[in-house]
């Protein structure tokens, strides 16, 4: 791959007038600056849009552009429009809270040039708490991830995980062309990029915190009620993403192991057996559930499902 890969920044807003200075801020010092940032916003009723007008008018930055959408697309569109207009080789994904490292786009597009084979790339991050923020879960890397500066993610059992914000991934548009047009509403962008590109060992993570990921009390992703129906959504997701995921691996038996096959089609089967508990509400079929437990991304979540059957819901963070 040529060495002078063309850099994309998207970054999706919605009523940040409080926060997106130090982001914006954050992507102006950047050592490496990118061949453009596409903002899109998603109808702000705080005056987001007129804010980053008058930013990038301040400065004079020629290759950034706002677009605002005529209707709210909600935050999954919104980012899957923005890929899909980026005109970079590497796609940077922006959240509008966070403070970017002044060598994160250096490093991570080093990275990039340097392994073809990989096709997103997650780096570390420091966890910041403002506002009386819930704790985020923070993925414990195992074995060979954490064993080099840039290492794979594990495709196991209990693969069907984003391990990383979405805030932390570059992605090669050329792989993003090739799986776009299977997304679909329901799916998070950046855990459905991120389990494209594992099933065919092309994720991997960047050991070098580059971010601050600031959590703010009324983050989307903090604390969320969980009910039995809620949770039957959750599943039809699940399953439509592993349907599309062992399709994609039938038509593209070249990039996708067998092993890796097996695993998708005995996942679908601890989905499907998920799904049944919700419907009767029988606590043994958890019991027999028992040689799928590893597919849960733990024991924890593993024990939920049977919390949801006994008490019907529980507040989750």
């Amino acid at each position: 791959m040529k060495k002078n890969s063309t850099v994309s920044v998207i970054m999706a807003t919605w009523n940040g007038t409080g926060y997106i200075g130090e982001q914006l801020d954050s992507l102006r010092r950047q050592t490496r600056q990118p061949e453009e940032v596409l903002i899109f916003d998603d109808c702000s009723a705080d005056g987001t849009a007129e804010y980053i007008q008058e930013y990038i008018s301040e400065y004079d930055l020629r290759n950034w552009n706002i677009q605002v959408n005529e209707i709210n697309l909600g935050w999954k569109r919104n980012f899957v429009q923005a890929m899909k207009q980026a005109k970079g080789e590497l796609i940077f994904l922006c959240d509008q809270d966070d403070i970017w490292y002044p060598e994160k786009i250096q490093e991570m597009t080093a990275a990039m040039q340097d392994r073809p084979e990989i096709l997103v790339l997650a780096c570390d991050y420091q966890v910041v708490y403002r506002d009386g923020a819930i704790r985020a879960k923070v993925y414990r890397k195992r074995g060979i991830e954490k064993r080099s500066e840039v290492a794979p993610y594990r495709f196991t059992r209990n693969f069907f995980k984003n391990p990383n914000p979405g805030c932390s991934f570059v992605i090669r548009k050329s792989f993003l062309n090739q799986v776009i047009d299977l997304w679909f509403a329901e799916a998070p962008h950046d855990e459905f990029l991120w389990l494209m590109a594992a099933m065919r060992d092309g994720a991997f993570f960047l050991n070098r915190k580059l971010m601050d990921y600031i959590r703010y009390g009324g983050n989307s992703s903090d604390i969320r009620y969980k009910d039995i129906p809620a949770q039957q959504k959750n599943l039809e997701y699940i399953s439509h993403m592993l349907t599309i995921m062992a399709d994609y691996g039938i038509r593209n038996a070249d990039q996708v192991t067998e092993q890796k096959a097996a695993l998708i089609r005995e996942a679908k089967t601890w989905c499907g057996k998920r799904k049944k508990l919700m419907e009767t509400g029988n606590p043994v079929r958890w019991l027999l559930m028992m040689p799928w437990w590893g597919f849960y991304n733990s024991f924890a979540n593993c024990l939920s499902d049977l919390y949801l059957v006994l008490f019907g819901s529980f507040r989750r963070s």
